[in-house]
């Protein structure tokens, strides 16, 4: 069984054809989100130009003419002083609707069009929320299209093979400390966030955690995230607890793909003990920064849920503050005394401390297993376009084989990477030089400045974390997951 992992195909659903065309074996493909779950409805109902800004930036689909007359109209940087101008907004929403075709939806809905092997995809920030919600209710559907997140994962059962089957489970949108207790204003039942900026709250979290728990064949777990979950402890932690064996996520529009464990990206300080106790660092320091943000909006929260009354809401949000207070806390920080994340002020009683040590015994084990043995994968963009004129579109892709002796193998891997052309047009005359420049396309060179500038932005959300001098605890009872290697 072949597994074909992209990212970041951006309504370029078309793209899936060619990509099949050129490796015929794959089995399914996995996306890491911004599919493109757009249509019509979604640029009418914009509010926001720079939400329409994102999606023209990467949209393939738009004539690369279209998308420099739209950069015209406003920079990437004035886009969010600009977003609520009537008049900019209602000019760019214009000449959106009049060129963009963004059919795609209806056209595999209707038939017309159809995918080429079974899609796996969580969902990115730019995707429309409320499109989302109608797949995910199954109000709207597409064969062969499936999405992952807190409530669906999927088995992938090998043929005519004794090999483990494939289960592929994640979530997506953005995942930070400070909107675990915020579900935004769409009011959705499976979305979180606003438009533009979707992100998982502490419910989706303890959903997901149960969602797992309850799925306790011998499988491969492989964890799928919007998320880049080696930039991310919060995430990297759920996949951990949750049982992952691989994850996948989008790369930031990186040139290339990366891929490693924990001890890929770790220094070594005092021999095996520093790469472990140095790898548990950045887990430890974001459990101090809950424990303080816990502390300010404890009570609100508390407040918040009596009102609503909702004991299912209330026993989730209890769940997922247990998910993440089990974050070990290396032996470096300090012993003041521990923040416990729970919605109740009970003192821990010592049946409670005898769970909290051997909880604390079972947790490191996963993350000393983690630390080894869980391998994450950046990808690219699906394709970044450099010339117009290439024979053969290349794209950016993974290929995963799971062979019948149940080793899940990295088959392939390609990037497009940087292109040094440049290096020898610098070496020309002055004067050649000058000729060379002005014969660039100028909507091409609009295009290519204004993927540089979001590359080179974040619109992730992520915040700094700061540090604290509080100690994070461990209590519950994690059955942790046998490993078979």
């Amino acid at each position: 069984m072949r597994l074909l992992a992209v990212s970041d195909l951006q309504g370029n659903w078309a793209a899936l054809d060619h990509i099949v065309a050129q490796n015929p074996n794959v089995d399914a493909i996995v996306h890491t989100g911004n599919l493109g779950f757009w249509d019509l409805s979604t640029v009418e109902s914009a509010s926001d130009v720079n939400y329409l800004k994102q999606i023209v930036a990467f949209l393939e689909v738009l004539p690369k003419e279209v998308v420099a007359e739209l950069n015209d109209l406003l920079t990437i940087n004035s886009a969010q002083d600009l977003g609520t101008t009537n008049s900019v907004l209602a000019v760019f929403k214009l000449k959106l609707l009049l060129e963009t075709p963004l059919e795609h939806l209806q056209q595999y809905m209707s038939g017309q069009r159809k995918l080429p092997c079974p899609l796996y995809t969580t969902i990115g920030l730019l995707d429309d929320p409320y499109i989302v919600e109608r797949f995910v209710k199954g109000e709207w559907r597409i064969p062969q299209l499936h999405i992952l997140d807190h409530t669906h994962s999927y088995l992938l059962e090998p043929e005519n093979s004794n090999a483990p089957p494939i289960r592929l489970y994640g979530i997506g949108g953005n995942l930070n400390v400070h909107s675990l207790f915020d579900s935004g204003k769409l009011g959705l039942d499976s979305v979180a966030g606003k438009v533009g900026d979707l992100w998982i709250t502490l419910a989706q979290v303890a959903q997901l955690y149960v969602h797992m728990k309850l799925r306790r064949e011998s499988a491969i777990n492989v964890f799928v995230s919007h998320s880049p979950v080696m930039k991310n402890p919060l995430i990297e932690h759920l996949a951990i607890v949750t049982g992952a064996d691989y994850t996948i996520s989008q790369g930031l529009h990186f040139r290339y793909p990366v891929s490693g464990n924990g001890m890929s990206f770790v220094e070594s300080m005092g021999g095996l003990a520093g790469y472990i106790e140095n790898y548990r660092l950045k887990f430890s320091r974001l459990r101090m920064i809950l424990g303080e943000l816990w502390v300010i909006i404890k009570e609100d929260v508390a407040r918040v849920l009596d009102m609503a009354e909702n004991a299912e809401l209330k026993r989730l949000i209890e769940l997922g503050l247990s998910v993440f207070d089990k974050i070990p806390i290396t032996i470096n920080d300090t012993t003041e005394k521990i923040i416990r994340l729970t919605l109740y002020d009970d003192d821990e009683d010592e049946e409670d401390i005898d769970t909290s040590k051997q909880t604390l015994k079972k947790i490191n084990d996963m993350y000393f297993a983690a630390y080894y043995n869980l391998w994450h994968f950046n990808l690219c963009d699906y394709m970044i376009r450099e010339e117009e004129d290439d024979e053969e579109e290349e794209y950016n892709v993974m290929i995963f084989r799971l062979k019948k002796n149940g080793n899940l193998a990295l088959e392939q891997c390609r990037s497009l990477g940087f292109n040094f052309s440049n290096n020898k047009k610098n070496e020309l005359p002055e004067e050649e030089a000058l000729d060379s420049y002005e014969e660039c396309d100028p909507a091409e060179e609009a295009l290519r400045r204004t993927k540089d500038l979001l590359n080179s932005t974040s619109f992730n959300g992520n915040r700094n974390q700061g540090q604290s001098s509080l100690r994070g605890g461990l209590r519950g009872g994690f059955q942790p997951r046998s490993r078979a290697r």
